[in-house]
């Protein structure tokens, strides 16, 4: 446990933080990207639940 701990230290020590402007643009990003794929979620939800109806309907 203590070679995992300070292993973990060195390699902490390692990790390059990005600046105020990089962190602002990865985010928007994330939730720029994150809104494109809930609106496709939502379509096809939205698609394959009025088929399933359609279907229904026909039966």
């Amino acid at each position: 446990m203590i070679e995992f701990l300070k292993d973990f230290a060195g390699e902490s020590k390692r990790v390059v933080w990005p600046n105020k402007q990089e962190l602002m643009k990865m985010t928007f990003n994330v939730i720029v990207l994150s809104t494109i794929v809930a609106l496709i979620i939502l379509a096809m939800d939205f698609v394959l639940s009025e088929g399933m109806l359609l279907l229904q309907g026909l039966i």
